[in-house]
């Protein structure tokens, strides 16, 4: 089973980042610009940890996208020091050009399955994260 789902975790992953191409994404990108857009002023610190990346990985790649003009810093009003990130009117232009492929390439993904084969793989996948994650706190 391990490497059945390995295998479809290769090959989701590569027509994910197929779907990102044009937009020159990265699944961490567009996972950053979605984040942001959806709560709009968002510290580094909070999307560090929803996105389960290290502050010092989340540096470059936030940088990244300030240097493409997609997304602002801000300084917090009540603490200089933290940074804020915001959406640019280009950002949000990428941000739902990009999320619209991902969308398409998902409804594609999900037209192998029936509507209760989506329900029972919705349950088993669940069921295994939730053993994983019983796994990882044993050991």
């Amino acid at each position: 089973m391990g490497y059945r789902l390995t295998r479809i975790k290769l090959s989701v992953h590569k027509r994910f980042l197929q779907a990102l191409a044009d937009w020159e994404l990265g699944p961490s990108e567009f996972s950053l610009l979605v984040l942001v857009d959806a709560n709009p002023g968002i510290f580094q610190r909070q999307i560090s940890q929803a996105l389960d990346i290290s502050p010092p990985n989340l540096v470059p790649l936030v940088e990244r996208l300030v240097e493409r003009g997609l997304i602002e810093r801000r300084a917090s009003a009540e603490d200089r020091r933290l940074q804020q990130l915001v959406l640019t009117p280009a950002g949000k232009r990428l941000q739902i050009r990009a999320e619209q492929a991902v969308e398409c390439f998902e409804r594609d993904l999900e037209q192998a399955l029936s509507a209760a084969e989506r329900q029972c793989l919705s349950v088993a996948l669940d069921k295994l994260q939730a053993r994983l994650g019983e796994r990882a706190q044993d050991g």
